[in-house]
């Protein structure tokens, strides 16, 4: 072939469009059960649920704080189909995807969204324990440890701040609530600084701060009328 058919050749071909990659196998389903398909479903629904929550949407105001323990079950259902299926990560997101944009072209995504998640809330509460109401020393320690975690990832900015002082709002009421019980300066100070490390060692062993109902300290954190705090 002659130079410049060569060329011409080697043109052509690079104007081509690539060849669409090969379809991807289906996944083998056949160890995927009826409990793993409800799991799944009960997963995309506290998820939508969750993110309506985190929006105001009144759909779903009469269900329970989900952010953390949706967020809990979604992992842990995911896990456990991907082990037991025999099914990647990647295959199991996209059967939960597919459950979330059935409940969106519902005709009521809100009625839809109503209808499933009453039996997920069930299979939540067999699944994921309710979150724990800490008390005022216990809610001090989360604030100064999440403070803490903030700021040697992201140095002082506004929302370590924000941390910063209601941790500090929580350490001051603590320890006059102790100081008020009997205990001296010292022995309140002391006593503040072992509910720290003991939620620090809560979480080493797995069961940290996100087994506690966080939102509870921040109401714990509100100014008192009768207070300077």
């Amino acid at each position: 072939m002659r130079p410049l058919v060569l060329i011409a050749a080697a043109a052509s071909l690079a104007a081509a469009p690539p060849a669409p990659p090969p379809p991807a196998p289906s996944p083998d389903l056949s160890r995927l059960t009826a409990t793993h398909r409800r799991d799944l479903q009960c997963a995309a629904t506290l998820a939508l649920a969750a993110q309506a929550q985190a929006q105001g949407d009144n759909a779903v105001r009469d269900a329970p704080p989900l952010a953390v323990r949706g967020k809990r079950y979604f992992a842990q259902v995911g896990l456990r189909v991907t082990r037991e299926a025999g099914l990647t990560p990647e295959q199991v997101r996209d059967l939960m995807t597919a459950d979330v944009i059935a409940v969106q072209k519902a005709a009521d995504p809100d009625a839809a969204l109503r209808a499933a998640l009453a039996p997920c809330l069930v299979r939540l509460e067999a699944e994921v324990p309710p979150l724990k109401t800490p008390d005022l020393s216990q809610c001090g320690a989360i604030l100064a440890i999440a403070y803490e975690e903030l700021h040697a990832r992201e140095g002082l900015t506004a929302a370590a701040q924000d941390l910063k002082t209601l941790a500090s709002v929580l350490a001051a009421r603590e320890r006059e609530a102790l100081v008020a019980a009997g205990k001296s300066g010292d022995e309140a100070d002391a006593a503040i600084a072992m509910a720290h490390d003991a939620m620090l060692g809560q979480a080493f062993e797995g069961d940290g701060v996100e087994a506690y109902d966080i939102a509870h300290c921040y109401d714990l954190a509100r100014p008192d009328p009768n207070s300077h705090y």
